[in-house]
């Protein structure tokens, strides 16, 4: 996703427990920094304020878990500095466990239908996130220094490439999925904890080739503009917005498909503004707001496809010609502590 650096943090500590309006509804939302929070300032929150008269504050946030933890710490003390943020799945989980979330209630949001379950969170207390914007992880390469162009995951492997690679250094991230679906028979294999062993087994014979273990959407950036690494795994929207600004970058679909990822619509319990959140996410979820976020941010929408109306070239940019892979949150539900353990021995060892 488009994270930016610039977002050092958030004044997590204001004091304040619901929006200063100034008079007439208003609304803070908290989305990436960089260029998605600048496109959703641009191009989406003033149709949302003209369609409903709510005024959105936009502020930039931060991504990791320091800032999911300053959260639950301020909305603890019935402070929070937004009324919605976007959130990881793992970011979810996290804050549904700490009790961070406030529950949607559905019926306030019709256009609900509008998206598959497999983008909405349940908890017995009912909708606790609703998908936002989704991304893919792809394979990222510098033309002038790899050539052919790869057409497989495998290649990340291939004895020729030592210290070639980007590759995301979590345990939390992508390159479980990116293994268990090019050697082994999909990403269910990670449901149990043999199967986490057996795919960081062979996750460890990347190290020779990975120059950089990247967390920081920032620190792969330099690595590519600055040609440190020929490339590796990074998300296709920002790849494509570096290509636009003359980066030598070509953005690969693997044959065994991208890893597909998605943030979701949260709001912090402390927040007051229940009705005007379910009226912004009901706006999101139209299929105005869902070509917006292709065209403008080069990011998949997560509505059924029938509803959108995408020109050739943006549906390019933003679906995969091959079935994505999607990431196993029932893994990472069951066995996140194990699966980040188990990553960070195989980097250290």
């Amino acid at each position: 996703m488009l994270l930016g650096a610039g977002a050092a943090g958030l004044a997590l500590a204001a004091g304040c427990s619901g929006a200063g309006d100034g008079g007439g509804r208003s609304l803070r939302v908290s989305t990436y920094g960089g260029n998605f929070e600048q496109a959703m300032s641009q191009h989406i929150y003033p149709l949302f304020t003209e369609a409903t008269g709510i005024r959105v504050e936009s502020m930039p946030q931060p991504a990791g878990l320091q800032f999911l933890l300053q959260l639950i710490e301020a909305n603890k003390a019935g402070q929070t500095p937004m009324d919605l943020c976007i959130s990881a799945p793992v970011d979810v989980m996290r804050g549904n466990a700490a009790g961070l979330w406030r529950a949607y209630e559905a019926a306030q949001i019709p256009n609900l239908a509008n998206l598959p379950d497999s983008y909405v969170t349940r908890t017995p207390d009912g909708v606790a996130a609703v998908g936002a914007v989704g991304w893919f992880f792809t394979m990222v390469t510098n033309p002038q220094t790899i050539s052919p162009t790869p057409t497989s995951w495998t290649e990340l492997w291939a004895p020729g490439r030592r210290n070639a690679w980007g590759l995301a250094g979590t345990g939390a991230g992508p390159m479980y999925e990116v293994t268990a679906a090019t050697y082994f028979n999909g990403p269910e294999m990670l449901n149990t904890q043999e199967g986490i062993r057996a795919c960081v087994e062979k996750m460890a014979g990347l190290k020779a080739n990975t120059r950089l273990w990247w967390e920081s959407e920032g620190t792969m950036q330099t690595a590519l503009e600055n040609g440190e690494v020929q490339g590796g795994v990074y998300f296709a929207d920002v790849a494509e917005t570096l290509i636009q600004s003359g980066a030598p970058l070509e953005v690969v679909f693997p044959q065994e498909g991208p890893v597909i990822d998605f943030g979701s619509w949260c709001q912090p319990s402390a927040s007051t503004k229940t009705a005007e959140a379910h009226e912004f996410i009901n706006f999101m979820l139209t299929p105005e707001a869902q070509n917006l976020i292709a065209s403008r941010m080069n990011a998949p929408p997560l509505i059924r496809p029938e509803l959108l109306t995408l020109d050739d070239g943006v549906r390019a940019k933003v679906t995969s010609p091959t079935t994505p892979i999607a990431t196993n949150l029932e893994a990472r539900r069951l066995h996140m502590d194990f699966m980040v353990q188990q990553f960070s021995q195989m980097l250290a060892s």
